[in-house]
């Protein structure tokens, strides 16, 4: 049996090995959240790293956008009538302005991308029917590859025929660049439609981004004012004037063609529209394609004179500033041959011109219904009466035909004393 003594120490030892095996513990998960946190350092570390080598990237090649829509924005007169080489002095034009602005803003290290969206085929049209650019389809194209030639990141897109095509590509590039840090500045020139309002608006938090562009031959709309975001312009890049149409002037007869689809006046064969004659070159009658035959039944276009429409917005939606001065370019009557019809450039019929009507010409007095009225029925017999509406009917018949002006009271009135005067009438017919 162990002293008292002996068991005591062992106690003690016991608790000193208890002590020092808490303290291990202890020490074990210091160990172990020292390495935890080692790690997340390291990760904060790479993190950071990663940050800054970001940051340098999107430091080292800033650019400034500018997004253009073509369809309303269109380059200067003398650089759309030189073609591929108006198109390439436009491109340096706009580059050396855009640089200039870019200086003021303290972002001349930054690079200029264009990208200009248009419907190529339409803008072909209303520059030809303004006397800009050829009659070709896409006469306009040369002019594209021109400007796209020039800088390595200007580009002169054609966005289809369809008619929204520009408005959607312009809306797309301009959402995927206004969250891209490299991106310094955009430059917006589409404030001739109050549609891309709506996309600007998330932006007015980093307004000192952007700048709409503005220009004379277009109407800025004040909802753009609204948006509190930089307005310049670009002098000598986009026209100073609105855009005009040429119309055909009276100065020569107007060029029409024969409806009859042969010279000697024979009549179509019905059976070879169906493609089944079986008479070929001997029929009597005419052959004669559908198409050929529409369109030798329409003139050929009328040659363009100096009269000119006004184009307040751009050629997506049209003009309605109509004048007299494009009613007096219709053809004359006279000028138009009998079996003959008139076209304009577009192949639609033009119809004659009516002159206005003289009003010398016009300057008998008005007929008054009441007067007439009150000669009916203070007539004393049914022969007075008689005489009277034959009058009456004799003036009216003459202020319709010539004038087509009849003065009553009151229009209330109007359908009240003709009832009452056709009354009158079938009384006196009955007497």
């Amino acid at each position: 049996m162990l002293p008292d003594e002996t068991i005591d120490r062992a106690a003690d030892t016991l608790a000193k090995f208890r002590n020092n095996n808490a303290i291990l513990d202890q020490y074990a998960v210091l160990i172990e959240d020292y390495k935890r946190l080692k790690s997340d350092y390291e990760e904060e570390r790479e993190g950071r790293e990663r940050y800054k080598q970001l940051a340098r990237g999107q430091e080292r090649k800033p650019f400034a956008l500018v997004v253009v829509d073509g369809d309303g924005y269109i380059f200067d007169e003398r650089f759309v009538k030189d073609g591929e080489e108006g198109g390439s002095r436009a491109a340096k034009q706009l580059n050396d302005t855009l640089k200039d602005s870019l200086r003021r803003k303290g972002l001349e290290t930054c690079e200029v991308m264009v990208r200009m969206y248009a419907n190529l085929t339409g803008l072909s049209k209303t520059l030809c029917k303004s006397g800009l650019s050829g009659a070709e389809k896409r006469s306009f194209s040369s002019f594209a590859a021109g400007f796209n030639r020039s800088y390595g990141l200007t580009d002169f897109i054609d966005a289809g025929e369809l008619k929204e095509n520009a408005d959607f590509k312009l809306k797309a590039i301009l959402h995927l660049y206004a969250e891209n840090a490299q991106c310094k500045h955009i430059y917006f020139a589409a404030c001739h439609d109050v549609g891309y309002v709506s996309d600007l608006i998330p932006f007015r938090g980093n307004r000192e981004r952007f700048t709409l562009i503005r220009t004379p031959s277009l109407l800025f709309h004040k909802e753009f004012d609204r948006l509190g975001m930089n307005v310049e312009e670009l002098p000598g890049v986009f026209r100073h004037v609105p855009l005009t149409y040429a119309y055909s002037t009276p100065q020569s007869k107007t060029s029409v063609t024969n409806i009859s689809t042969s010279s000697k006046g024979n009549a179509v064969c019905s059976l070879y529209m169906r493609g089944n004659c079986r008479y070929g070159s001997g029929c009597k009658f005419s052959h004669v394609d559908s198409k050929t035959s529409s369109q030798n039944s329409t003139p050929s276009p009328p040659t363009v004179g100096t009269s000119t429409k006004n184009f307040a917005s751009d050629w997506r939606h049209g003009s309605t500033h109509a004048t007299n001065s494009n009613i007096e370019c219709l053809p004359r009557k006279e000028y138009i041959t009998d079996g003959f019809v008139a076209i304009n450039a577009d192949k639609d019929r033009l119809d004659a011109y009516l002159p206005a009507l003289d009003p010398e010409a016009n300057s008998s007095p008005p007929l008054n219904i009441s007067r007439a009225l009150s000669h009916v029925t203070a007539a004393e017999n049914v022969a007075e009466q008689t005489a009277f509406m034959d009058m009456f009917a004799k003036e009216l018949i003459v202020a319709i035909a010539s004038v087509g002006r009849v003065i009553v009271a009151s229009p209330s009135g109007f359908v009240t004393q003709i009832i009452r005067l056709g009354t009158l009438c079938l009384l006196a017919i009955h007497r």
